[in-house]
């Protein structure tokens, strides 16, 4: 277990003997439903590739993987970052530390800013292997303090939404036709009426370890206003085939934009609640 820091700390490069220390602080900062990455995922996200894939992510030029240490060698934290070439400015990729010393993320901060350089630098705009697009601020209000000490402005962008699966009740009909998912690694489930006309369809990662992510769900018009009772059944045919947790991530709500509030109110009238928000940071220079 790392423990609290005493005394001074240094930033170098990540070592392949880093790995399952960093992989403990991933493991403190994971949004609940969300499986813990092992080291296969830890080492695509040093590389600053895609999930499950082995070329770098579109976009991102001289990915640098650091860690911050004790001089007793202990890893208390760990940073990614890399330039983008379509324009120029910097994204820092992740970033884990022990969330109550705060000045540990604002040392890997500096860090990042100082070896991009002059130049706009954007925080936690994308997913990686290791977790979702967006800081989640309740969860690490260190890192978010940090991030705003070290001049980063912060947007409201995604909501995280998490249900349990226990104790589900009968299905009213058989809701859906599930289909191997063409793009995706995961399930197509082909929502129809009792009549068995389609009437809309919804989208869910395979399982891993018995928690799955709702990718999305579509409603024809005409049916739109039974939507929660449609995703209640949708969510009884998941727990069938064994899944315990669902997780979902919404766009946070926009003035004008009233779909948005929508789907949020479809989800929550679904049992799902609200885990955390997600912000991403942009930081001018």
């Amino acid at each position: 277990m790392i423990t609290a820091v005493a005394g001074e700390t240094i930033v170098r490069p990540l070592e392949p003997g880093d790995r399952a220390a960093v992989l403990e602080l991933v493991a403190a900062d994971l949004l609940p439903g969300l499986p813990g990455p092992a080291f296969a995922e830890l080492d695509q996200a040093v590389q600053g590739t895609c999930a499950g894939g082995a070329a770098v992510r579109a976009g991102l030029e001289g990915v640098c993987s650091e860690v911050l240490a004790c001089a007793d060698g202990q890893v208390v934290g760990a940073v990614s970052w890399a330039e983008r070439s379509a324009d120029g400015a910097g994204a820092l990729l992740w970033l884990h530390c022990l969330e109550d010393e705060q000045h540990l993320a604002r040392a890997l901060l500096q860090r990042a800013v100082t070896r991009l350089g002059r130049r706009t630098v954007h925080a936690f705009m994308d997913p990686t292997v290791l977790a979702p697009a967006g800081l989640p601020v309740r969860m690490r209000p260190g890192t978010r303090r940090a991030l705003e000490e070290c001049g980063f402005s912060g947007v409201d962008r995604w909501r995280f939404l998490h249900r349990h699966l226990d104790g589900r009740g009968d299905r009213l009909y058989a809701v859906a036709d599930v289909v191997e998912s063409p793009g995706l690694p995961g399930w197509q489930l082909q929502l129809r009426d009792r009549d068995g006309a389609r009437i809309g369809e919804a989208l869910v990662r395979l399982p891993v370890e018995g928690t799955t992510a709702l990718q999305w769900v579509s409603l024809t018009p005409a049916r739109r206003s039974a939507g929660n009772v449609l995703l209640e059944q949708c969510l009884a045919h998941l727990a069938d085939r064994g899944v315990r947790e669902v997780t979902a991530i919404l766009p946070a709500p926009v003035e004008g934009q009233p779909d948005l509030d929508a789907a949020f109110a479809l989800h929550a009238a679904a049992g799902f609640t609200e885990v955390d928000q997600l912000h991403a940071y942009t930081r001018r220079p």
